[in-house]
């Protein structure tokens, strides 16, 4: 387990991807929990966070590169799906609670440490001059 590792995005990712699984149980549509009130958008709520989680503890845990960077390529494009058809939900459905757009917020929170991640990352094995 190496913290020096981490860098600004995966922690905001990870921190952020903890957050929408939390918020997952404050009212987002017609006073319900997340739970109770999506269906299809609930699953891409779910990939994305867990993809924030899976960001942070992989930068952690491994020695190798590819699952990071795998869970930074795909959690920037999950979180950019999932905050488009969140937002779309949120200007659609009536009633829309606090924690729909507070998870909305952890959402895109997950995509920008991502994509931070992403841009961040010095990859040693690559050299632009060869």
């Amino acid at each position: 387990m190496t913290l020096r590792k981490l860098t600004i995005g995966e922690v905001l990712a990870g921190l952020s991807g903890a957050g929408a699984i939390a918020l997952l149980f404050g009212p987002w549509f017609g006073g319900d929990s997340g739970w109770a009130s999506m269906t299809v958008v609930l699953a891409l709520v779910l990939i994305t966070a867990l993809l924030g989680i899976f960001l942070l503890v992989s930068t952690v845990y491994q020695r190798s590169q590819a699952y990071p960077v795998a869970a930074e390529v795909f959690g920037f494009a999950f979180g950019c799906l999932t905050a488009v058809v969140v937002l779309i939900e949120l200007l659609v459905r009536t009633d829309p609670g606090w924690a729909a757009w507070a998870g909305l917020a952890a959402i895109i929170g997950v995509a920008a440490g991502s994509w931070i991640a992403m841009r961040i990352a010095v990859r040693p094995e690559y050299s632009p001059s060869r």
